[in-house]
């Protein structure tokens, strides 16, 4: 092979194996990711002693790719999705309520609206204790009537 052809020959595969990286980062950049299979339901690491303590803050927890509060309202255990009902921006804890950092709305200790503008409650998910060792379980399905 002479110093010409070989010249020739890498000038033409130069840009053909650049093109081709190129075409590869595109392909693996489009593609979709797998999916997470989704938990029906999560086991809390906070037992229910934990919620019984006075002055206890709500636990955040990250649930199917969604950040959930999980709070003792009254005598009951309950569990908020974190996003507003406004424009679904993540709602946060202080001083005893939820408050949005989009638009200034409040929430109360039990989900209820007590600054506009979101005109619904957050959202509920079904919660329960398993019998007798005091475990929290988190379902991942919405409450439809919260009380």
């Amino acid at each position: 092979m002479t110093r010409r052809m070989f010249e020739h020959l890498a000038l033409l595969l130069f840009p053909l194996v650049y093109a081709g990286g190129l075409v590869v980062a595109a392909v693996n950049f489009l593609r979709p990711l797998p999916r997470r299979p989704r938990q029906e339901k999560l086991q809390l690491e906070q037992d229910r002693s934990y919620f019984d303590a006075v002055g206890a803050e709500p636990v955040p927890v990250q649930f199917n790719g969604k950040k959930v509060y999980v709070l003792k309202v009254g005598d009951s255990l309950r569990a908020f999705d974190a996003k507003c009902t406004h424009l679904d921006c993540n709602v946060n804890w202080k001083k005893g309520a939820f408050h949005c950092p989009c638009h200034g709305g409040a929430f109360d200790i039990s989900g209820k609206v007590t600054r506009k503008p979101p005109q619904e409650p957050l959202r509920e998910f079904a919660l329960a204790e398993e019998d007798g060792s005091g475990a929290v379980v988190l379902f991942d399905r919405y409450l439809e009537n919260p009380t």
